[in-house]
C-alpha cells in the first residue's frame, strides 16, 4: 500500500484527468485512444548501469523510449536460454539492434540479424491509418554497421532489402526473438507467417507499434494472432505487445 499522501494525491488527480478525457480513434477503425499514465514508480533500469551506459551511447539512434528499450534489453537476456537466433525487422539506425546485440553478447552461438529495407516503411495499405510508405528512410546500412563496429557488436548481421521476400535464406535456423517494428499491418503479418513454424517453444516476439496511434495496422494484427491457442499474450502499456510461444 502507498502511504506517501502526497503522492496518493496526485495520483488520484492524475486519474480523474484521465477519466475526464474522451477517447479518440481513426475514423472507422473501431480501435479506440485514451491517454495511458500508468502509476507504478519502479524503475530497474536506473540500477541497471551497462543498460544505462548503453542507452546513452544509442538513443540518437533510435526512436523507441527507455521504456521499451529496456524491455527489449530483459526479454533479450531471458532469449539466451531458448533455442535460435534473434531476428529484428526495422532496424531504422540501429539503436534497439545494438540493444538486442549487447545483452546477448555472451551468447557466442546467437546471431542477431538486423533487417531493413534501409528505404523505408513498404507493404502499407487499407489496414494502416497514418503510414503510406516510405517513411523512416533516414539512415543506410553504413550507419548501422559504423554503431555495431563503435560498440563492438561482432554477433550481428545485416540484412538488406525486404523481409522476407529478398532476404529471408539468410537466416538458416530456429528463431528464439523477434522485435517487429515495420509500424503496418501487411508486412508484420508477411514476417510473422514466415517466423511461425521457425519459432522455438519459449520464443518472444515483441511488436514495438501495438499501442500507438497512427499504427493502428500493427495492433489490428496482433488482435488477430492473440486468438492463437499456441501464443500467450500480453499487451504493456509502454506500447508493447508480447507474444510468447507456448507449444
Amino acid at each position: 500500500m502507498n502511504t506517501n499522501p502526497a503522492l496518493k494525491e496526485a495520483t488520484v488527480h492524475a486519474y480523474q484527468t484521465l477519466r475526464s478525457q474522451t477517447p479518440w480513434q481513426h475514423e472507422g477503425t473501431g480501435i479506440l485512444h485514451h491517454r495511458v499514465l500508468p502509476f507504478a514508480t519502479l524503475a530497474p533500469w536506473l540500477a541497471d548501469p551497462t543498460f544505462m551506459a548503453l542507452y546513452e551511447q544509442i538513443q540518437s539512434n533510435t526512436l523507441v523510449d527507455i521504456y521499451r528499450c529496456y524491455e527489449l534489453w530483459s526479454l533479450a537476456q531471458q532469449a539466451r536460454y531458448v533455442e535460435g537466433d534473434v531476428l529484428e525487422v526495422g532496424v531504422w539506425r540501429g539503436g534497439t539492434g545494438a540493444i538486442l546485440a549487447s545483452a546477448l553478447k555472451e551468447s557466442s552461438e546467437k546471431t542477431i540479424f538486423l533487417a531493413d529495407t534501409f528505404e523505408g516503411v513498404v507493404k502499407a495499405g487499407m489496414n494502416d491509418t497514418r503510414y503510406k510508405g516510405g517513411e523512416h528512410a533516414d539512415t543506410s546500412v553504413q550507419l548501422v554497421e559504423s554503431l555495431m563496429v563503435q560498440l563492438a557488436l561482432p554477433n550481428t548481421r545485416i540484412l538488406k532489402g525486404i523481409f522476407p521476400d529478398d532476404t529471408q535464406a539468410a537466416i538458416p535456423g530456429k528463431i528464439a526473438f523477434l522485435h517487429c517494428d515495420v509500424d503496418v499491418y501487411s508486412s508484420s503479418k508477411d514476417i510473422v507467417e514466415w517466423c511461425l513454424p521457425r519459432l522455438s517453444v519459449g520464443a518472444s516476439l515483441v511488436f514495438d507499434d501495438y499501442g500507438f496511434f497512427g499504427c493502428e495496422g500493427v495492433t489490428r494484427f496482433c488482435n488477430e494472432l492473440r486468438n492463437r491457442k499456441d501464443m500467450r499474450f500480453i499487451h504493456n502499456l509502454n506500447g508493447h505487445a508480447i507474444f510468447v510461444k507456448l507449444f
